[in-house]
């Protein structure tokens, strides 16, 4: 079977032509997107959201890995906070580690009192003071 851009090769069903995939879209009213899939485990580790709020799933994964606030020393529930993209969107893709849980004080702060801050892969962020003294959270801490 010849593939045509937009096509979508399913394991175990097929090739779902574009065309298909648009009307189901359209009729359903939802959209498809990317998920990466742990082989091993079954648990999807990224998907490619492209817009800037985080889903639903996104949202809950973040809040819950974070649990607070990531500004140093803050203990504000991360159901009560904003979800900040480490690397401003859309340079930096709205996914697990590019969102940390920021209370809104602290989001102002990094955004306008000259904090600065780098999230690793696995969820530690690194925190640069105006003055230059570094902090480091982690996930839960």
């Amino acid at each position: 079977m010849r593939y045509r851009l937009g096509d979508v090769q399913v394991p175990g069903v097929g090739v779902i032509p574009a065309t298909v995939i648009r009307e189901l879209t359209s009729l359903l009213g939802t959209k498809f997107t990317r998920a990466l899939v742990n082989a091993e485990t079954g648990t999807v580790a990224e998907t490619a959201n492209q817009t800037y709020t985080p889903g639903a799933r996104l949202a809950r994964f973040v809040r819950a890995r974070d649990q607070h606030c990531r500004f140093p020393g803050c203990t504000r529930p991360a159901r009560l906070t904003d979800l900040d993209h480490v690397t401003p969107h859309p340079d930096g893709p709205t996914a697990a580690h590019n969102l940390q849980c920021l209370c809104r004080h602290h989001h102002r702060a990094k955004h306008e009192a000259g904090w600065t801050v780098t999230m690793s892969a696995d969820g530690v962020c690194t925190w640069t003071s105006p003055a230059g003294h570094v902090y480091t959270t982690r996930p839960a801490d």
